[in-house]
């Protein structure tokens, strides 16, 4: 990359952050009218959009907004407002930075450009509009606020939200535990469904994690996070949200421990990951009784491979366009109905975030899914290897951790470009931030070469 290049995207780096810099330090974070009034939209994305006082099945209520009601797409147009809303008040940096993530935003393009081939232009087009409005949002934050920031902002909302699943499950169990399914002992608390509750239990985790608190108050509200979010996966039983519960702690321990050898040793943690993540391939392989049986899931994954079976053959009839964002599980309605009567079980989504991006977008929604991983993967481990600044690191691993734990769970689960799950955003911001952390690593590993060149230059 060109050495002008690089500085340009510097001045962006430095742009962007400009703003937390000179806006009176920490003790003002929470001063601002702006930081309380953020936590809302997050709020509405940490609920998936549904209100924690509805207890029916994910694929019910997939079924019966299939044919996108006047309100639905109202509500879809206020939520893209009220993260407008924020974008507006710093569109300058969010303006500059949208430049460096094109790959980000070129998801939400691709929506809107192959809406017409939507099973449902207008479902398409105001999901598009969400999903839209929260990578814009995500924009702001990550111009607004520093990375420490922006964890001290998930620590609070995710200790609002599991506290409040705690309390829903033990006080009003008719809402706060997953009735659907035989899962009447399985917690979800305020959210939608128990798979959900663990999923953002372990995120809300590595937040917990990987912030460093300012104060008394936020140390001890950290702790509390842990322990709260802990207690809600184990009750959420979630088979996914334990095996990536043992995968994050397994991670987490990996990389505290080479944090003080650093550099090469990272290499060699990241070696040993992929053994072991081979290890548990090879067992899955060999012996798949075992840890079906250890999660308890049957050979099947709980009906998954059959689900899996019958979306490879929607994929094959509309490989290029898909079926439209958003626009394919409307229950009894379109392609979706065949694979309903073949697994005999209402959907919602394929139990595979990769196949549902398929299913929507086709082939050039995947490439981008799959270029955005390979990138993340790129500019963490490139930054690990490099990087001789502590909280550059610190940041870089959660960044890391979220990316991990993100194509984990889409192996099994679907949430990729979700317009409004808070777990898709979470990824959307790990991205950002280590593209960022990337290019602040280049940008001063340029500024160190060309200021000896200086006198030099002068001195001819």
């Amino acid at each position: 990359m060109a050495t002008s290049q690089i500085l340009r995207q510097a001045t962006v780096v430095d742009d962007v952050k400009k703003t937390v810099r000179t806006a009176g330090g920490a003790s003002s974070f929470w001063s601002r009218a702006s930081t309380w009034g953020l936590l809302l939209p997050l709020l509405y994305f940490a609920l998936d959009g549904v209100s924690p006082f509805v207890n029916s099945g994910v694929a019910l209520r997939a079924v019966s907004t299939g044919g996108s009601p006047l309100w639905d797409r109202l509500n879809n147009v206020l939520i893209f407002g009220s993260c407008m809303l924020f974008v507006i008040r710093q569109h300058r940096s969010v303006y500059r930075l949208s430049l460096q993530m094109k790959l980000v935003l070129l998801f939400p393009i691709l929506v809107f450009l192959l809406s017409p081939a939507s099973q449902q232009i207008t479902r398409t087009f105001s999901s598009g509009i969400v999903l839209l409005g929260g990578i814009l949002l995500i924009l702001y934050m990550m111009s607004r606020y520093t990375i420490n920031e922006v964890l001290e902002l998930f620590l609070v909302l995710g200790t609002g939200t599991i506290v409040a699943s705690i309390l829903f499950a033990l006080v009003l169990p008719q809402y706060g535990r997953d009735l659907m399914g035989g899962h009447s002992t399985a917690w979800k608390g305020i959210f939608s469904a128990k798979n959900y509750l663990g999923n953002m239990a372990l995120f809300f985790l590595t937040v917990a994690v990987s912030y460093r608190p300012r104060t008394n108050f936020f140390r001890t509200l950290r702790f509390s996070q842990i322990f709260f979010c802990l207690v809600a996966i184990a009750f959420s039983h979630a088979a996914t949200g334990y095996m990536l519960t043992a995968v994050y702690i397994a991670y987490a321990v990996t990389l505290k421990t080479v944090r003080g050898f650093r550099k090469k040793d990272y290499l060699v943690a990241f070696i040993l990951l992929f053994v072991a993540f081979a290890a548990v391939i090879a067992v899955i392989v060999l012996q798949p009784d075992f840890l079906f049986r250890l999660l308890g899931k049957d050979a099947t994954l709980t009906g998954r491979t059959e689900i899996w079976d019958a979306v490879a053959g929607s994929i094959a009839k509309r490989p290029l366009v898909g079926y439209g964002y958003q626009a394919f599980w409307l229950g009894f309605k379109g392609e979706s109905y065949r694979i309903i009567l073949t697994v005999t079980w209402e959907l919602a989504q394929a139990q595979n975030g990769f196949l549902d991006v398929m299913l929507e977008v086709g082939v050039g929604g995947l490439i981008i899914v799959l270029l955005l991983f390979g990138f993340a993967f790129r500019d963490g481990i490139g930054c690990l290897l490099r990087s001789h600044d502590d909280a550059q690191l610190q940041a870089v691993e959660w960044y890391l951790a979220i990316v991990i734990l993100t194509f984990i769970y889409n192996m099994d689960e679907s949430f990729l470009f979700e317009p409004r799950h808070l777990g898709s955003l979470m990824f959307l911001i790990a991205c950002v931030g280590l593209k960022l952390e990337r290019m602040r690593l280049q940008s001063s590993g340029i500024r160190q070469i060309a200021r000896p060149a200086l006198p030099t230059a002068h001195a001819a």
